[in-house]
């Protein structure tokens, strides 16, 4: 009987874990409020890990038999398990990136850095939750560094009734931030479009090469890698992310970050 409960208690908390996962990706895609492909992605392997948990014995009387036979079945179980372990590894790095990138100091410069807020989805003319929590921290960021200017990206998406830009725009004005201090930049889609017309404008108006990025943490590494691609010398200021939110875009983001570095 002891051994049986012991048996079962990684079982519950794999099938836990992973129903829980199952039940936020699904509510995201029903009420719109991610990225469908984080969401999507993250059902798979975590349908896998809830089949695993309910079949956990048969599994591993299954992986037993089959390690025992030498043949094609043992070489197809390594295969697994090296992809496993790589993926593990992967994702171990990336995640380690993502927390040093977060709020990385921007370098020295003679000019202050220009505070880019990268865009995010805009609902019904008003800031999603991603979105507010980038606002935000542009707006702690500008009050406390009166001589930064700031560039606000993003263009408009067809569900989106005004640009990021002009969503972002409305609300620091609104808050107190002086008009002449800010630049809309409003025809970008992707985040490599964000920086680089960014980076025009910045080029244009004469205002140095040094940029303080603002995006959610996760997001933070591979933007300020893609800034560094296009000549700017960059820090971060990230933003905080509602944890409900957290699962669908983390793994949205690591999958966009092996893209990124393979393609």
């Amino acid at each position: 009987m002891h051994h049986l409960s012991l048996s079962l208690i990684p079982r519950l908390l794999i099938g836990i874990a992973a129903s829980a996962l199952i039940l936020n990706f699904v509510t995201l895609l029903l009420i719109g409020a991610s990225r469908s492909v984080g969401a999507i992605f993250g059902m798979f392997p975590c349908g896998l890990l809830l089949l695993y948990a309910i079949f956990m014995p048969r599994v591993h009387k299954w992986i037993a038999a089959v390690w025992k036979r030498a043949g094609a079945g043992r070489t197809a179980l390594i295969v697994v398990a090296v992809f496993l372990v790589t993926g593990i590894v992967l994702t171990v790095v990336e995640t380690v990136f993502m927390v040093m990138y977060a709020n990385r100091e921007a370098p020295d410069s003679e000019k202050p850095p220009v505070v880019i807020v990268l865009g995010c989805q805009v609902r019904d003319g008003r800031a999603s939750t991603l979105l507010q929590a980038r606002i935000d921290t542009a707006y702690d960021y500008l009050v406390s560094h009166p001589d930064c200017k700031c560039i606000l990206s993003g263009g408009k998406g067809p569900d989106e009734a005004i640009s990021e830009a002009q969503c972002m725009y409305d609300s620091l004005v609104s808050s107190g931030i002086a008009p002449e201090r800010l630049f809309l930049e409003d025809r970008s889609t992707t985040t490599r479009e964000n920086l680089k017309y960014c980076k025009e404008i910045m080029d244009r108006e004469d205002l140095g090469d040094t940029a303080v990025i603002v995006t959610n943490s996760w997001h933070e590494f591979r933007a300020q890698t893609i800034a560094s691609d296009l000549g700017l010398r960059c820090g971060g200021a990230g933003a905080p992310t509602a944890w409900w939110l957290l699962p669908a875009n983390y793994l949205r983001e690591i999958l966009a970050i092996a893209y990124q570095f393979v393609f």
